[in-house]
C-alpha cells in the first residue's frame, strides 16, 4: 500500500540531531543551515551550479522534501569495505574514490557526499556492481559515458541531487549501459518546477528495456511521451511530491499516461492536480493497474470524484484506490452524496479514503460501494451519528473498517489556496430519515456489521462516552481498537462480539471497570488498558473481580496506569495468561496472587519503584521456568534494594535464568545512594556478603543479651505479682466451672478454715463444734475439698464460696506452704470482690520477728481475736460468739 507521509529513502539524515523540528516552521532556517554548512564542506569547481532546494512553488510547504545533507555529521576516514560492500558515506568526497578490487564490489554506497559530477568510465572496473547510491550529492553532470561497465547494475539511486530534467543533464545514452537495471530513483532532482523547457528525460529512459520500477518528479501539464512505450518491463512508478520527490502535475490529460499502459502501480500523491482538469478518460488506458495513489491532492475535491471513478471504470485489474485528503483540509462538512460515487470501481479489494472533512455519507453509499471491498479506511474524518450507519453491514465482504479520527491541527493557512465550489455545498444526502421509520423511542439500538468484518478500528475518533450496554447483530469481529478516546466508566456488558480476540482501549481517559463490563468477553486473547488513569480504582476491592470472565486472555497490557496497589488474587482466573504489562507505574510492592498464572512467560514490571519481591512470587516463578525456559521478568529502572535485608532476593536474581544476565539499566539503592549496575551485581553480592555476615554475628549477641533482660524484666514481674496471678489463673477457673455447672453465686459456707495439720485436734474437737452450735456451716479441707482437683484450685474455691477465710494461726501454721497459700489468695478475694474474708484466730502469742512481712501486713490490716486456753467458761463464749457474730458479718 502506497503512503505519501511515509519517508522511503532518506537513509542519510540524521534528523536535525533527533531534535523533533516541524519543517514547515523551520524550513527557511534550515535552508540557510544547510547551504552554510555544504558551502563549508562542499567547496568545488561547480557550486556555481547549486540549485536551491527551497524555491517550491506550492503552499504545502508542510510536506517540502528534504534533500540535503548538510546536517549529518561527517566521517573523516576512508570508505569502509566488507563483505563485497563499500560504505563511503558521508565522507566528505567530492569525486568517486578509487577502490581496490573494483571487481568484486557489489554494493556501493555513495551517498551524503558532495560529489559533483561523474565522469566518463567512472566505474569501469565495477563489473559485479548491483547497487549504487548516488542519492543525497551535489550531482550536477553525468557524462555519457559515466555508467560504463556496469551491466550488471540492478539498482540506481540518483535522487536528491541538481539533476534537472534537461536534455544536456540526461544524455539520450547516459542509462544505455545498464543492461540489467531494474529500479532507477531520479525524483528530488527538480524543485523549481516552474523553470521552462523542463521535460521527461524519455529518450535517455527509453533504453532501459529491464526497467521494472520508476521514481520521478513530476512536471507541470507534462506528458509521459512515445518513447516511454520502449519500457516494456515497467510496472511501478512513483512521480509523487511529500517527502518523496517534487510533484506540481495540475492536470491529467487522456495523454498523460497513454505510453505506459503496462503500469501496476502508480503513485502521483502531492501533485498539485486540480479535479477540473482531470479527463474523463485519464487513467482509462492502465488497464493492468493494481494501485493508484492519488492522496494529498487536495484540489481534486469532491464534485470531481465521479471524473476519477469513470476513468477507472473499465479496469478490472485495480484492487487499492488511496484518496487521502483530496479535499480542501480548511473546507467545511461534506456528506458524501451517492451521485458521487456513481461509476465507483467494482472490483476494488481496498478504498482509503481518510481526512477528507466526511461528516455522513448518503444511506445508499454503502449499497454502491464494491461488492469485492474488504479493506476501507475513512478515518479521520468527521462522522456525526445517523441511521446511514446501518448500511454498513451491507458490505458482506469488508474485514477490516477503520473509523479512526485524527488531529485536525493544520498550521494557519498563509494564503487562500483551494476555491471551496459553490456546487459544494448542494447535497441531496440524507443521514437521518422521518421518525416513523426509526421504531419506538424506547427500542434499544441492535448495531448492525458486515458479516464478514474482522477488524474495527476507531482510533483518535473524538468518542466521549460511558461504555454501558452495547448490542451488536452477529459478527466475525476478531480485533477492535478504540484508543484515543474518552471512556472514563466502562460499565458494559457488550453483547455480540462472541469472536473478539483483541480489544484496545489505551489513552482513553478510563477510571473505573464494572464487574459487568467482561462478562460477555469471553473470547478475549488480547487486552490492551494501558495509559488510563485506572491507579485509583485497582486499589478498591471490587476491582479483584474484574478479569474473572477472561480465562481466555493471554496478554494483559495495564502500563502507565499509576498503579500503587493491586488486590492480591485480580489475576487469579488469567489460567491461560503468557504476558502481563505492566511497567511505568507506581508499585512499591507486587504481593499479588500469581500461582495460578501457570502458562506466564513474560513479566514486565519495568520503572515502577519495587525494591523486592515476596518469595512467593520468586518461588512461582521458579516454578514456570522448570516448565518454560523463555520466562522472562523485567525490573529494570526499578530501585532494587541493595542492603543485608535483601541479599536473598538479589542472589535470586543473579542466579534466576528469567533475567538478562548482564541486567542492563538495573539499579541498586542502598541507605543514601542510587547506582546503576554494571557488573551484573557481582560487587553488590560481594559487598553485602561481608557486611552481613558481621552482623549476623552482632545480631545474634545483642539478641540473646535482649533475651536474658526480657526474661529477668518478665520474671521480676510474674514474681512480684505471684499471688495476683494465681488468683487470677484460679477465680477464672473456679468461674468457668460455676458455669458450665449452672450454680448460682450465693455462698456455700460461712466460713472456711485454714489451718496447719498438727492443729487439727483443736479445729475438729473445739472450733468446729462451737460454728455449728451457732449454726454456721464451714469448710476444711479434709473434709470438703474435691478428691481429684488441684490443691490450689480448691483452695481458691473454697475461699471464693465461703463468707469469711478463719485463719487459726500458730507456729505451725507459718510454717505451711499451702496455708501461706490459702492467706495469700483470701487476700486477693478481698482485693478483688471488695469485701472482708480473712479473719485470723491467734491462737499463741507469736513475735512479730518470726511472722512474715506479708502475715505480719494482713494481721495488721484485718480482724484478728485472741484465744485464751486458760480463760473460763464464759470467756470462752463470749470469744465463740464474738468469732460466729463477725464471720456472719
Amino acid at each position: 500500500m502506497y503512503r505519501c507521509l511515509t519517508v522511503s529513502n532518506l537513509v542519510c539524515v540524521h534528523f536535525l540531531l533527533n531534535i523533533k523540528m516541524n519543517v514547515n516552521i523551520f524550513a527557511g532556517y534550515v535552508t540557510i543551515l544547510v547551504l552554510n554548512v555544504i558551502g563549508q564542506h562542499c567547496k568545488n569547481n561547480h557550486s556555481s551550479n547549486a540549485i536551491s532546494y527551497w524555491g517550491v512553488e506550492h503552499d504545502n510547504s508542510k510536506y517540502d522534501l528534504v534533500c540535503d545533507c548538510g546536517m549529518w555529521s561527517f566521517v573523516n576516514e576512508t570508505c569502509k569495505i566488507e563483505n563485497n560492500k563499500a560504505e563511503c558515506m558521508s565522507r566528505k568526497l567530492v569525486q568517486v574514490p578509487s577502490i581496490t578490487e573494483p571487481h568484486s564490489i557489489e554494493v556501493f554506497n555513495l551517498s551524503c557526499n558532495c560529489i559533483g559530477t561523474i565522469a566518463n568510465k567512472t566505474f569501469i572496473g565495477f563489473t559485479s556492481l548491483l547497487q549504487l547510491d548516488l542519492s543525497h550529492n551535489k550531482l550536477w553532470k553525468i557524462e555519457p559515458l559515466a555508467f560504463l561497465g556496469l551491466n550488471r547494475l540492478i539498482n540506481l539511486n540518483l535522487r536528491c541531487n541538481h539533476l534537472v530534467m534537461k536534455d544536456e543533464v540526461f544524455h539520450d545514452n547516459v542509462f544505455s549501459p545498464l543492461a540489467s537495471l531494474e529500479i532507477l530513483k531520479i525524483n528530488g532532482n527538480n524543485p523549481n518546477l516552474t523553470i521552462r523547457h523542463l521535460r521527461y528525460p524519455e529518450n535517455a529512459l527509453s533504453k532501459l528495456v529491464t526497467l521494472k520500477d520508476l521514481s520521478i518528479d513530476g512536471l507541470k501539464r507534462k506528458d509521459f511521451g512515445p518513447s516511454f512505450q520502449n519500457l516494456t518491463s515497467l510496472t511501478s512508478m512513483t512521480a509523487a511530491g511529500l517527502n518523496i520527490g517534487f510533484c506540481k502535475m495540475i492536470a491529467i490529460t487522456n495523454t498523460t499516461f497513454l505510453y505506459l499502459v503496462r503500469l501496476k502501480y502508480l503513485d502521483i500523491c502531492s501533485c498539485f492536480i486540480d479535479g477540473s482538469y482531470i479527463d474523463p478518460n485519464a487513467f482509462s488506458m492502465l488497464t493492468n493497474l493494481h494501485t493508484l495513489n492519488l492522496t494529498q491532492n487536495e484540489d481534486i475535491d469532491i464534485q470531481n470524484l465521479n471524473t476519477v471513478f469513470y476513468s477507472l471504470r473499465n479496469i478490472t485489474t485495480l484492487r487499492v484506490l488511496s484518496m487521502h485528503l483530496i479535499v480542501n483540509r480548511y473546507s467545511l462538512g461534506i456528506c458524501l452524496d451517492s451521485s458521487f460515487i456513481k461509476y465507483f470501481p467494482q472490483h476494488l479489494e481496498r478504498f482509503e479514503a481518510q481526512e477528507n472533512n466526511l461528516e455522513g455519507v448518503d444511506q445508499e453509499v454503502f449499497s454502491m460501494l464494491s461488492p469485492s471491498l474488504k479493506h476501507l479506511d475513512i478515518g479521520r474524518n468527521r462522522f456525526v451519528f445517523g441511521i446511514y450507519l446501518q448500511n454498513v453491514s451491507q458490505m458482506t465482504n469488508l474485514t477490516s473498517l477503520t473509523l479512526s479520527g485524527g488531529s485536525f491541527t493544520y498550521n494557519l493557512p498563509s494564503r487562500y489556496p483551494f476555491q471551496i465550489h459553490e456546487s459544494r455545498l448542494k447535497s441531496n444526502c440524507t443521514i437521518y430519515t422521518n421518525s416513523n421509520s426509526q421504531g419506538d423511542a424506547d427500542d434499544s439500538i441492535v448495531f448492525s456489521l458486515p458479516p464478514n468484518l474482522k477488524r474495527l478500528e476507531m482510533n483518535r475518533a473524538g468518542l466521549s462516552y460511558t461504555l454501558s450496554t452495547l448490542n451488536v447483530s452477529q459478527n466475525s469481529l476478531k480485533y477492535l481498537s478504540m484508543t484515543n478516546n474518552y471512556f472514563p466508566n466502562l460499565i458494559g456488558p457488550f453483547y455480540g462480539f462472541d469472536h473478539l480476540e483483541y480489544m484496545d482501549l489505551s489513552f482513553s481517559f478510563v477510571q473505573t471497570i464494572s464487574k459487568m463490563f467482561f462478562s460477555e468477553l469471553r473470547s478475549l486473547l488480547h487486552l490492551n488498558l494501558s495509559s488510563n488513569l485506572l491507579g485509583s480504582f485497582f486499589c478498591r476491592y471490587e476491582s479483584e473481580t474484574v478479569f474473572y470472565p477472561l480465562t481466555n486472555l493471554k496478554t494483559l497490557n495495564l502500563s502507565f496506569n499509576d498503579i500503587s496497589e493491586l488486590r492480591p488474587n485480580i489475576f487469579a482466573n488469567l489460567v491461560n495468561l503468557t504476558q502481563l504489562q505492566l511497567q511505568k507505574n507506581n508499585l512499591q510492592k507486587f504481593d499479588v496472587n500469581i500461582t495460578s498464572l501457570i502458562n506466564l512467560v513474560r513479566l514486565n514490571l519495568k520503572l515502577n519503584r519495587l525494591s523486592t519481591m515476596s518469595s512467593n512470587i520468586t518461588d512461582h516463578i521458579d516454578t514456570l521456568i522448570k516448565h518454560h525456559e523463555s520466562v522472562v521478568v523485567d525490573l529494570s529502572f526499578s530501585p532494587i534494594s541493595c542492603q543485608c535485608n535483601n541479599l536473598a532476593f538479589i542472589n535470586w536474581m543473579v542466579n534466576s535464568k528469567a533475567f538478562h544476565p548482564n541486567f542492563i539499566n538495573y539499579q541498586c539503592v542502598d541507605s543514601n545512594t542510587i547506582q546503576n549496575i554494571t557488573d551484573n551485581y557481582t560487587s553488590t553480592v560481594e559487598k553485602l556478603n561481608r557486611e552481613c555476615s558481621s552482623n549476623v554475628t552482632i545480631f545474634l549477641i545483642s539478641s540473646g543479651f535482649s533475651f536474658v533482660i526480657l526474661c529477668f524484666v518478665i520474671g521480676s514481674v510474674i514474681y512480684r505479682f505471684r499471688w495476683r496471678i494465681r488468683y487470677m489463673y484460679y477465680a477464672a477457673y473456679l468461674y468457668y466451672s460455676k458455669t458450665n455447672s449452672g450454680r448460682d453465686s450465693d455462698y456455700k459456707y460461712d466460713a472456711f478454715l485454714s489451718y496447719d495439720q498438727n492443729d487439727w485436734k483443736f479445729v475438729v474437737n473445739k472450733l468446729i463444734p462451737q460454728m455449728e452450735k451457732r449454726l454456721l456451716k464451714v469448710c476444711i479441707h479434709s473434709k470438703d475439698f474435691v478428691a481429684g482437683d488441684y490443691i490450689a484450685s480448691n483452695i481458691v474455691k473454697a475461699i471464693c464460696s465461703s463468707r469469711r477465710t478463719v485463719v487459726v494461726l500458730t507456729r505451725n501454721m507459718i510454717k505451711s506452704y499451702w496455708c501461706g497459700y490459702e492467706i495469700q489468695m483470701a487476700n486477693m478475694e478481698a482485693v478483688h470482690t471488695n469485701r472482708k474474708v480473712l479473719l485470723f484466730l491467734m491462737m499463741e502469742d507469736i513475735p512479730s520477728s518470726e511472722l512474715t512481712v506479708d502475715l505480719l501486713y494482713n494481721i495488721r490490716n484485718n480482724t484478728y481475736l485472741q484465744y485464751n486456753q486458760d480463760g473460763d467458761s464464759v470467756h470462752m463464749a463470749r470469744l465463740w460468739d464474738k468469732l460466729a457474730y463477725d464471720i456472719k458479718h
